[in-house]
């Protein structure tokens, strides 16, 4: 006969106990500062490539992509395959919106994220009633992903299935739109630094903390007071919003939309690798595995022109090796050293 232990309330306090704003201190500060000016000056001060600068924008759209599944992933431990379902659900919202209806992608965006939430809410909430984690839950997002994905392509009429939907463009700052691509480059800078900094907060906040038990051990979080389900769920909302956000700002970045481009297994295969390369514990995982891993995957694409599908199977053989040598990812390496952990936030 089994017995459950009682906490007292001291344990029970511990257990709730969200982890102290520690301070990262002057140099760190004075470090990310540095970085987030050059960033911002870049375009301004320097000459840059236009495929140079195709390329970073890229980066801060898996940047964010990754940043925003570390949190489902990485502090909650529910390890979604589904996620570019989201990217594509922001995306065709908007879209829609604008050219059916000709209204402003910037209302869209709102108007795909609040989608999103929802759908995330009704598809999370049954799975996480039921108790479906690990294997089983990134299976039901998998369900997910391919569901949205055949209903886009089958509902042709609308959706302009596999064809697509090219985007009508007016030069219009109203309509996500403008005569230079250095401004996608500022506001893929500003999508990237609200998550960042979203995911930042949330870590060190009494809901993140919440987050960080359930990964580590259900039940000792249950039996210290905390929603299992609350938990799941706020983490799964939040990375299906953000991840619509992107989505949103992917379409107007490329004029056009099509199942395959913006909610394509590939996607969802390069956010958890950004994720997990990068180290999905940290608010800045995201960031790092996509400066690496975004330059990589415009290599391969060009490589593999002639191979559908064969940069994929590169990618899931990159995943496996780096689940079994560096779980971590390259965070994880400089989590050692006690400068860099105040740094990484870890």
């Amino acid at each position: 006969m089994s017995s459950t232990k009682v906490l007292t309330d001291s344990e029970r306090a511990e257990i709730l106990r969200p982890p102290g704003l520690r301070s990262a201190g002057l140099p760190a500060f004075i470090v990310m500062s540095v970085i987030l000016v050059l960033l911002l000056a870049v375009p301004v001060l320097t000459d840059i490539r236009f495929y140079y600068l195709q390329v970073t924008i890229l980066i801060f759209f898996y940047a964010t992509l990754g940043t925003a599944w570390g949190i489902v992933g990485g502090y909650c431990g529910q390890h979604s395959i589904g996620q570019a379902a989201f990217v594509g659900i922001g995306a065709y919202a908007s879209t829609l919106l604008y050219m059916k209806k000709d209204i402003s992608p910037w209302i869209g965006l709102f108007a795909g994220m609040l989608l999103a939430a929802l759908i995330a809410l009704i598809i999370g909430y049954p799975l996480f009633k039921y108790g479906l984690r690990g294997d089983y839950f990134a299976l039901g997002t998998v369900a997910l992903g391919l569901i949205i994905y055949e209903l886009t392509n089958s509902f042709s009429t609308i959706t302009g299935g596999s064809q697509g939907i090219p985007l009508k463009y007016e030069d219009n700052p109203w309509n996500f739109q403008f005569p230079d691509r250095k401004y996608y480059y500022y506001i893929g800078f500003i999508l990237w630094l609200v998550t960042v900094v979203i995911s930042y907060r949330l870590r060190r906040s009494r809901r993140g903390f919440e987050m960080l038990a359930v990964r580590d051990d259900e039940i000792a979080a249950a039996r210290g007071g905390i929603s299992i389900m609350r938990a799941k769920l706020t983490a799964f909302v939040i990375g299906a919003v953000i991840s619509a956000a992107a989505g949103t700002f992917f379409a107007q970045f490329l004029l056009f939309i099509d199942p395959g481009t913006v909610m394509s297994l590939e996607i969802s295969v390069q956010v958890i690798l950004v994720a997990v390369l990068g180290g999905m514990n940290s608010y800045l995982g995201g960031t790092v595995g996509a400066i690496v891993l975004v330059p990589v995957s415009q290599f391969l694409s060009s490589r593999f022109t002639q191979s559908p599908g064969a940069d994929v199977a590169v990618y899931g053989v990159i995943l496996v090796l780096l689940v079994i040598f560096m779980p971590n990812g390259i965070l994880g390496l400089l989590r050692k050293s006690p400068r860099w952990r105040k740094v990484i936030g870890w």
